[in-house]
Parts: structure tokens; C-alpha cells; sequence
């Protein structure tokens, strides 16, 4: 009986011993794994900081060069606007000054984050230039010119500099109709030696008719010649040809691109010994 006990508190022991060295294999294993995880995140960290300050300076530079644009924009059609006045009181002097472009710009911008961002001088240390007078093509040009310093923490400064220019038409005030918009427009054909001032002239419209006697235009007894297009490559019989009073020549083919007329739109001061149509060139000169 005793000897039974001995031999039971024995293995009692042994299986003791197993499961404690069980328990610190795993203890261990568990503390490498947490152990692994804190490097990584401490490499991660890192990295994934910078990428996302990177990204946030890259977001203010753009909204930078956006409010510079907008400034910039609003300056320039306001002396395009200030145009209308010196051309009522016709005055040689431009109205608006440089300064004044200036004071638009600040106006139309905002200057709380402009000054707080990495703009170099702030909303005052953006240098506007042009727009003095109109150029050739009667516009107004307008020139930002700016430098942007970003500073970042364990990295390199950024710095450069940067120009915005805008071209706005000058405005004067004057709209013109619908009338005074097509004047000096008119609509020619290629084979004819009149222009005409409406499109929907009835003389711009083919006259075709259909002619049954084919006999006499494939024996050439007619002055129409073979259309080049349809009926030069026609297959089969034929029973009918289509006419053109216009034309030349005579169709197979209804459809043919050479019963369509091609019509132009040309300035009539471009046009020099081109009479005027009957019908609709003459309405119009005789209503003006």
C-alpha cells in the first residue's frame, strides 16, 4: 500500500514538471511574439509619419497655388470690368493701378491661412505684376510671382518659386444681337458665281427630276456626263436617272454625294466681283 502511494506521488510529479514546462514554453513564445510586434511598429511608425506629413504639406502647397489663383483671377476681370469706364469716358489712362490689383487680390483671397502657411512673406510677399494697358490682342495680362518654404521636422526643406499668369478680354460693354452677329456672313456654292445671305434659299436646294429615257444620256446625246461616283460603278440594268439642273451629270443612285450641294459660310467682305443671289440676296440689301 505504501509503496502504491510512493509510486502515484512520483508520476504526480513528473506530470507537474511537464505542465510547468509547457506553460513557460508558451510564456516565452508569447513574449517573442509581442516582443516582434513592438519592433515592427516602432520601424512602422516612423515611416508612416512622414508619408502623412508629406502628404499634408502637399495638400497646403496646392491650396496655396489655388488661392493665388483665385486671387489673381478676380484682379484681372476687375480691370477688365474698369475697362468699360474708360472707354465711356474716353480716357487713355488706365484707371486701375498695379496697387489697386493688389488690393483685389488680398481682397479675394484668404489671407489668415496665406499668411499662417508656408508661403514665404505671407499674402504681402506675393509680387503682382503687368496689366499696366492692354496688349495687341486686347486683353489684360496679369503675373503672380511667390516663393513657397516648407519646413519639416528629420527632413529637408522645400523651396522654390513660383509664377501664375492669366489673360482676361478687356470688356467694353457692347453685346451685339443676333442680327449684328451674322452680319457680313453669307453662304456660296462651289460652281456658282452668286452668294446668298439665307440658307434656306430655295436656290440652294437641288432642282433633281427623274428621267426614264435612259438610252439617250448612256449614248451620249444629252451635254450630261456619267456620274463618277454611282453610276460608273452601277451593276445590273437600269431604268431611271436622276437630274440635277444644276449638275453635270447624271446619277444612278438618289442617295449619290453628288447630287448633295456643298455649301459654305464666307465672310462677303472676302468675296469681290460675287453678285448677290436673286431671291435672297436681293431682300436683303433692299430691307437695309
Amino acid at each position: 500500500m505504501f509503496s502504491c502511494q510512493k509510486q502515484f506521488s512520483k508520476k504526480t510529479n513528473q506530470n507537474d514538471n511537464h505542465i510547468e514546462t509547457k506553460k513557460s514554453k508558451r510564456t516565452s513564445f508569447s513574449a517573442s511574439e509581442k516582443g516582434a510586434m513592438t519592433l515592427e511598429a516602432s520601424l512602422v511608425l516612423p515611416l508612416f509619419l512622414i508619408a502623412l506629413l508629406m502628404l499634408v504639406s502637399a495638400g497646403e502647397i496646392l491650396m496655396i497655388h489655388g488661392q493665388v489663383g483665385h486671387g489673381l483671377e478676380e484682379a484681372a476681370c476687375q480691370k477688365a470690368a474698369n475697362e468699360y469706364v474708360i472707354s465711356k469716358k474716353k480716357k487713355t489712362e488706365n484707371i486701375v493701378e498695379n496697387g489697386t490689383a493688389k488690393a483685389v487680390f488680398l481682397a479675394s483671397v484668404n489671407k489668415k491661412f496665406l499668411d499662417k502657411s508656408s508661403l514665404a512673406g505671407g499674402s504681402a510677399g506675393i509680387l503682382i505684376t503687368g496689366a499696366t494697358a492692354l496688349n495687341s490682342k486686347g486683353e489684360y495680362v496679369l503675373t503672380a510671382r511667390y516663393c513657397i518654404q516648407k519646413r519639416m521636422p528629420f527632413l529637408s526643406g522645400f523651396t522654390g518659386t513660383f509664377t501664375q499668369k492669366i489673360r482676361q478680354k478687356a470688356m467694353t460693354g457692347y453685346v451685339p444681337d443676333g442680327d449684328e452677329r451674322n452680319e457680313g456672313i453669307v453662304y456660296i456654292t462651289p460652281h456658282e458665281s452668286v452668294y446668298h445671305t439665307d440658307l434656306n434659299c430655295t436656290h440652294l436646294a437641288l432642282d433633281i427630276s427623274v428621267d426614264e429615257h435612259v438610252e439617250k444620256y448612256l449614248q451620249g446625246e444629252t451635254s450630261y456626263q456619267e456620274c463618277e461616283k454611282c453610276t460608273k460603278y452601277h451593276q445590273g440594268d437600269i431604268f431611271c436617272l436622276y437630274i440635277a439642273k444644276e449638275g453635270d451629270a447624271y446619277h444612278t443612285d438618289l442617295t449619290c454625294s453628288g447630287l448633295k450641294r456643298t455649301v459654305k459660310q464666307v465672310d462677303k467682305s472676302t468675296l469681290k466681283g460675287v453678285k448677290p443671289c436673286q431671291r435672297c440676296g436681293k431682300k436683303a440689301d433692299i430691307s437695309q
